[in-house]
C-alpha cells in the first residue's frame, strides 16, 4: 500500500485552472496564399483546459517522488517543466515525454519500492499512443516501469533513470492530448481520409500536425491504402510551424517543393486545410526554400461523403427519405426495389443514389438498379452486404470472415485477403464514405470486438485487398450492429437480454457509451445535431435529443445506408 502522505498528494496533486486565450477574429481570405482554418462563421472552440501539478515537495521520499513525477504528466506547459524538476539535472535534459502516452486508469497504479534507490510501478494500460500521436487501444495486461533514484548533496531524492513519454489517467487524457485529423487522399485523390493523432493541448500544435503530415507517414493500419501530395522528398525546410498573434501558420517546405506541379500544390494545400481545421490557425502562408513569395495556389476540391441528413427508410414497402410523414422516393432505384418479391433486410445506396445492394430476409443478396436487381453471390449465410462509394458490392459469409469477396458492376467477383482474417465469425460490416476504411463485428477467441481495416485500391478505385484489421473496442454485449456516423467515427449497437447500448467509437480514439431503446436493431448516420439514428423494436426510429431518445418515425422496416449524397445535391 502507498503511504497516506502520497494518498494526500495524490489528492492535492494538480489544481485545474483555465487558460482563456482569444483567438483573432479575421475572416478567412478569398485570394492569395493557400487557406486553413475554421470555415467562415464557424464559431471558434471553447479555451482548452490546463492542468498545473506541483513541484517536489522537501524531504519527499524515493516513492514520493515518483508518485509526484508520475502524476506531474498532466502539465504539459513548458514541455513538461514541472515533471522535470522531479528528475536529476542530466536526466531532466535528455528525457523525452513526447516518446508516448500509456493511457490507464490512476487508482488502479501499484507503486513498490524495490530497493533503496529503486521504485517500480505497475499499471495496466486501456490505450497507449506513440511519438507519431497514433492511439491504439491495448491489449489486456500489465506493464512495469522501473525508476532509479539518487539522492542529492543537499538530501533530496531525485529520478536518475526513468523510461521516457509519460502515463496520463483515461479520464485526464482528453484534457492533457487534444485530437486532430491528419487528411490523406484515397488512392483516386477524389476523397480525403482522415487519420486520428493525439498532441498536446499545450504549445504549438501546428508545428506537431504539418510535421506529421509532410515529414510522416499515416499510421500503420492505414498505410497503403491511402497517398499524399507530400512526396518522400519533400520535407520541412525548419522544425517548427510559427503562429503569428495573427492566427497566420507560416510553413516552409523544403527546395524539391519547387518541382511540385500546380495540381500537386493544390493537393497539398488542401491536406494542410484539412489537418490545421480545428487548430485556431485562420490561414497558412506556403513558402518553399529559396523563394521570396508565398504559394499562390487554391487548394483543390474533394469529394464530400457527408450523406442526406433525411432518415432513408423503408416503411410499408416503400423506399424513400422520410421527412415528417412524408416519403419522398429515390427516382429510378424506390420503384426497383418496391418491386422486388420477398422480405428485405437490409438496404445500402450508393453516392449517386442509382444503385443499392439489398439483402432479403432469405439471405439472397442482389445488386439493384433502375432497370433491374442482379443477384450476387451464391455463398450461404451471408451477412448484410454493403456498397462502396465506387459502386462494388462487398459479401462474407459469416461463419468465413476471411472470405471478403467485392463484386463490380458486371458482377464479377474480386477476392479480398487481409482483414479480419483471424476471426471465427464476422456479425456486420460497415464501409466508409471514402471507401478506404472498412469496419466489422467479429468474434475472435470467444470475445466480440469492433475491427477496422484499411481498403487497398489500385487508381481507378477497383479494391484490391484489405489492411490488418485493428480492434477498436472489446464488446461487453453482443454486437447487433455497425456503422460510420463520421468519417473518423463508428456508431456500435450492443444488446444482451432487455439491455441495449450506443457505443460511438472514434477510429483512432476513445469511446462513449450511453443506454438505447430496448430492441434496437440497427445504427446510422444522423444529422448534424444529432449523429446516431437508431431503428428499434416494432418498426420505430430514434434521434437523440440530449441524453434521451426521441421517437421519430415508425413502421420503418428497414433504416437504410446512405454512402453519401450526389456532389450536387443540398441534402
Amino acid at each position: 500500500m502507498r503511504p497516506a502522505t502520497v494518498h494526500r498528494s495524490r489528492a492535492i496533486a494538480v489544481l485545474l485552472a483555465l487558460v482563456l486565450a482569444l483567438a483573432g477574429c479575421t475572416g478567412l481570405p478569398t485570394s492569395g496564399p493557400v487557406t486553413a482554418g475554421r470555415v467562415p462563421g464557424e464559431a471558434a472552440e471553447d479555451p482548452p483546459t490546463q492542468f498545473f501539478a506541483y513541484a517536489p515537495a522537501r524531504g519527499a521520499t524515493p516513492e514520493e517522488i515518483v508518485t509526484g513525477f508520475v502524476e506531474a504528466a498532466i502539465s504539459p506547459l513548458s514541455s513538461w517543466e514541472t515533471a522535470r524538476l522531479f528528475l536529476a539535472d542530466s536526466l531532466a535534459e535528455s528525457w523525452r515525454p513526447e516518446a508516448g502516452v500509456i493511457v490507464d486508469v490512476a487508482d488502479d497504479r501499484r507503486y513498490e519500492v524495490t530497493g533503496d534507490d529503486s521504485v517500480t510501478l505497475n499499471l495496466t494500460p486501456t490505450a497507449t499512443v506513440d511519438e507519431h500521436g497514433t492511439y491504439t487501444t491495448a491489449a489486456s495486461g500489465s506493464v512495469e516501469l522501473g525508476f532509479r533514484l539518487t539522492q542529492r548533496e543537499d538530501g533530496e531524492w531525485r529520478i536518475v533513470e526513468a523510461p521516457d513519454g509519460i502515463v496520463l489517467d483515461r479520464q485526464n487524457f482528453p484534457d492533457v492530448y487534444s485530437d486532430h485529423r491528419l487528411a490523406y487522399f484515397d488512392p483516386t485523390w477524389t476523397y480525403l481520409v482522415p487519420d486520428v493523432r493525439w498532441f498536446p493541448t499545450s504549445g504549438n500544435t501546428a508545428t506537431y500536425i504539418v510535421r506529421e503530415l509532410v515529414d510522416g507517414a499515416p499510421s500503420p493500419w492505414l498505410a497503403g491504402s491511402v497517398a499524399s501530395a507530400f512526396a518522400q522528398d519533400i520535407d520541412l525546410s525548419t522544425g517548427a510551424v510559427p503562429v503569428d498573434t495573427d492566427q497566420v501558420a507560416h510553413i516552409e517546405l523544403n527546395a524539391v517543393a519547387a518541382g511540385a506541379d500546380t495540381t500537386a500544390l493544390s493537393r497539398m494545400a488542401a491536406q494542410l486545410d484539412a489537418s490545421l481545421a480545428n487548430t485556431g490557425v485562420q490561414s497558412v502562408r506556403l513558402t518553399i526554400a529559396g523563394e521570396s513569395s508565398p504559394v499562390q495556389v487554391d487548394p483543390v476540391q474533394p469529394a464530400q461523403t457527408r450523406p442526406d441528413s433525411r432518415a432513408l427508410v423503408l416503411r410499408n414497402g416503400e423506399l424513400g427519405f422520410l421527412s415528417g410523414s412524408e416519403l419522398t422516393p429515390l427516382e429510378g432505384l424506390s420503384d426497383a426495389i418496391e418491386d422486388m418479391e420477398g422480405q428485405i433486410d437490409s438496404i445500402a445506396v450508393a453516392p449517386d443514389r442509382q444503385v443499392a445492394a439489398v439483402q432479403q430476409s432469405t439471405g439472397l443478396v442482389y445488386r439493384v438498379t433502375a432497370d433491374s436487381p442482379d443477384r450476387v453471390d451464391e455463398r450461404d449465410d451471408l451477412i448484410a452486404p454493403v456498397i462502396d462509394p465506387f459502386g462494388y458490392v462487398w459479401t462474407v459469409p459469416a461463419d468465413d470472415p476471411g472470405a471478403v469477396v467485392a463484386w463490380d458492376p458486371d458482377l464479377e467477383p474480386f477476392p479480398l485477403a487481409g482483414g479480419w482474417s483471424e476471426a471465427s465469425r464476422v456479425h456486420a460490416m460497415a464501409m466508409s464514405r471514402d471507401g478506404s476504411r472498412v469496419a466489422a463485428l467479429v468474434t475472435v477467441g470467444g470475445e466480440q470486438f469492433a475491427m477496422v481495416a484499411s481498403v487497398r485500391r489500385d487508381r481507378a478505385g477497383r479494391p484490391t485487398g484489405l489492411g490488418d484489421a485493428m480492434r477498436t473496442a472489446e464488446l461487453a454485449q453482443p454486437g447487433v450492429s455497425i456503422a460510420w456516423i463520421e468519417d473518423a467515427r463508428l456508431g456500435i449497437v450492443t444488446s444482451e437480454g432487455d439491455e441495449a447500448s450506443v457505443i460511438e467509437q472514434q477510429v483512432g480514439g476513445q469511446a462513449e457509451r450511453s443506454n438505447a431503446p430496448n430492441g434496437t436493431r440497427a445504427i446510422e448516420f444522423g444529422t448534424q445535431d444529432s449523429s446516431v439514428r437508431l431503428l428499434g423494436a416494432e418498426g420505430l426510429l430514434y434521434m437523440r435529443r440530449g441524453s434521451s431518445w426521441q421517437q421519430t418515425g415508425s413502421e420503418v422496416s428497414v433504416l437504410a445506408t446512405q454512402m453519401g449524397a450526389p456532389q450536387n445535391a443540398d441534402g
